[in-house]
């Protein structure tokens, strides 16, 4: 008989096959005082949550639209089924069956509609929430014309959070493929574009036959090879490594960096695309730091904490430090102004088109310290500060 607590353990694996969670990626778990809770505010259906400095998913409520995906800044979240490069493929087979149109649709509109259109020219998703910028852009490079994101009626969706989340995205997409003077656009649509209706006599299948077919295929290809992978691993006595829940200081004082594969596969669409126009644009994706000199403390922990390493250390051979900024690396998590203790920094909202491609840096020299770490009497002297008063004494 099985081992019930192998039996357990596929099971908790086949609940969260739609979503991964990366802690050591959220900004929240990296630094307890960031605000980002971007992924729970637009969860579709509520089944994200922060507690005990960990993100948590709650399988049974997740219906898989990969929203959280899109919206999350670091890609703590990546969303499978489709995943990111089934989805691609998926549109590209449609683009080339539609002559060049990719028509992405939500499961209410493809239910409604059943029997009314090619299902070899549109792509369903859960929720048009799961449609990003970086498969739009990649899109544009292929070669497609246009991309309709058709909806049902989404305003009065109980998952409404993600049809404003594909209102955002395709604002962004429109900005980046005008600034960088790509002939695609994006809309959202209410009806199926004409080169995907099918005549009343169809086509001489049944389509809502094929959907449901088509869609128990995918759900058991997905639970098979979750099976599989667990059975050959549990039978060889081998256990994933778990991901740890923190993550360890680097030499130079700062946090493990990293830039999320969808932002660098973004920035390489961009750069196919050629040339943007000498413009600042205002998008969800960039953001571009300021600081306050006057403010600044030179605590540096801007840059200790910033997870894709947009904001960095420096130190020249004659004793000038300070910290630089690439807007091409910052993914707007906000890190870096929650963290900042004298509120001396800020985000704008608009970043310079061709510093995203140029690997502009701008750089803020930084005064000494006056209670510098490492000094044995730190804590003494920054007390005396605190306190404004000389009766302060260590032992």
């Amino acid at each position: 008989m099985a081992n019930m607590t192998n039996f357990f353990g596929l099971l908790e694996q086949l609940q969260s096959a739609d979503i991964t969670v990366h802690q050591n990626r959220c900004a929240v778990v990296r630094n307890r005082n960031a605000t980002c809770m971007k992924c729970a505010e637009v969860c579709t259906s509520g089944c994200i949550s922060y507690d005990d400095n960990e993100l948590i998913i709650a399988p049974e409520r997740c219906i898989g639209c990969g929203t959280c995906a899109t919206v999350c800044p670091t890609c703590a979240l990546e969303a499978h089924r489709p995943n990111d490069a089934e989805l691609l493929h998926s549109c590209l087979a449609a683009a080339k069956a539609a002559d060049g149109e990719v028509i992405v649709a939500c499961e209410q509109i493809l239910a409604a509609a059943e029997g009314l259109f090619d299902p070899d020219k549109v792509v369903g998703v859960t929720c048009l929430g799961r449609v990003e910028e970086s498969l739009l852009v990649t899109l544009a490079v292929a070669g497609v014309k246009h991309v309709s994101l058709v909806q049902a009626k989404c305003e009065e969706c109980e998952h409404s959070t993600g049809f404003r989340m594909a209102e955002l995205v395709r604002d962004t997409a429109n900005t980046l493929l005008e600034t960088w003077k790509s002939g695609m656009r994006v809309d959202l649509a209410k009806k199926f574009p004409s080169v995907a209706r099918l005549a009343a006599e169809g086509k001489g299948y049944d389509a809502s036959r094929r959907g449901f077919f088509a869609s128990v295929k995918d759900e058991a290809k997905t639970a098979a090879a979750v099976t599989a992978d667990y059975a050959v691993k549990d039978a060889l006595g081998v256990e994933d490594a778990p991901e740890p829940k923190y993550v360890k200081v680097m030499a130079d004082g700062t946090l493990p960096h990293f830039v999320p594969d969808r932002r660098e596969r973004l920035l390489d669409g961009l750069a196919a695309l050629g040339e943007p126009e000498d413009v600042m644009i205002d998008t969800r994706l960039w953001g571009h730091v300021i600081i306050d000199p006057e403010k600044c403390s030179s605590c540096q922990m801007c840059a200790t904490f910033c997870p894709t390493g947009a904001i960095s250390k420096f130190k020249d051979d004659d004793g000038t430090f300070g910290v630089q900024h690439a807007p091409a690396d910052c993914v707007k998590c906000r890190c870096c102004t929650d963290i900042c203790p004298e509120g001396a920094l800020e985000l704008s909202e608009e970043v310079f088109a061709v510093d995203l491609l140029s690997g502009a840096v701008e750089r803020y020299e930084m005064k000494p310290m006056k209670n510098p770490p490492g000094n044995p009497h730190q804590i003494w002297h920054s007390m005396k500060d605190l306190l404004g008063c000389d009766q302060v004494y260590e032992r």
